[in-house]
């Protein structure tokens, strides 16, 4: 049996490196438990009752979920590279890097996806309904904002957690191939979204990773996902306002 045991970890263990195996794990587990226990019905079963029905009310499970997303995606994870590796947290990102690119492609990047937004939303009729996803903000341009604000944070997170944890992460020992590794659960986290916007996410994944490598920060990417996701908030609100 000891023999066994062994052999399986030669087999098995040879090779592994740490840091590339804390990433992995820890990932599996941080989306795990994001999953569970981000969901606003995890917030509506337990917490609802304590915060009052108010004219907003509706909103809370919202802010609840981008709460927990800021600990599981961000911050848990922060930690997890700071101590569990022997990197530094700007070799994951958290720096300005090639600001000159990273400005100008963000700044493309919003100009071009402003058209496709509009387009989609005309082509595709269910991003009105969709979006936002908390419906009750769009009554006021103030908690319209607020709103905005905290989902901003959400995606910081989302994009530390996939563009910057994973990525740089698992660069050492997979080097371009993290680009790919990385776009899997990303792809995989926006099932219940639109399918045109499902299957999108497959190549905002890639081309994210692409963005992060070369300006060697997520923190660009997090600006075009955030400015993506505020214009069809935007246009979807419009649309419905006057359209519909």
């Amino acid at each position: 049996m000891v023999f066994h045991i062994q052999t399986l970890k030669e087999k098995y263990l040879r090779g592994w490196e740490r840091q590339a195996t804390v990433i992995l794990l820890a990932s599996a587990l941080l989306l795990t438990l994001h999953r569970t226990y981000s969901r606003r019905s995890f917030f509506n079963r337990h917490f609802a009752e304590y915060f009052g029905h108010g004219p907003l009310a509706e909103s809370y499970p919202y802010y609840y979920w981008f709460l927990i997303t800021a600990f599981t995606l961000l911050l848990v994870p922060a930690l997890v590279a700071k101590f569990g590796t022997a990197e530094r947290l700007k070799d994951y990102g958290f720096r300005l890097g090639d600001q000159r690119l990273g400005w100008r492609v963000t700044g493309a990047a919003w100009m071009l996806m402003i058209p496709v937004v509009v387009l989609a939303v005309i082509v595709y009729p269910p991003f009105v309904a969709k979006y936002p996803l908390c419906k009750v903000v769009a009554t006021s341009w103030q908690a319209f904002l607020l709103y905005q604000l905290a989902y901003g944070v959400y995606m910081f997170s989302w994009e530390f957690f996939f563009r910057g944890f994973m990525l740089f992460g698992l660069e050492r020992k997979f080097g371009n191939y993290a680009i790919l590794i990385q776009t899997i659960p990303f792809a995989v986290m926006h099932y219940s979204k639109p399918l045109p916007e499902a299957l999108g996410s497959i190549i905002a994944g890639v081309l994210l990773g692409v963005l992060a490598f070369e300006t060697r920060s997520f923190l660009y990417g997090a600006a075009i996902h955030w400015l993506v996701a505020m214009t069809m908030d935007v246009v979807a609100v419009t649309f419905r306002h006057y359209f519909f």
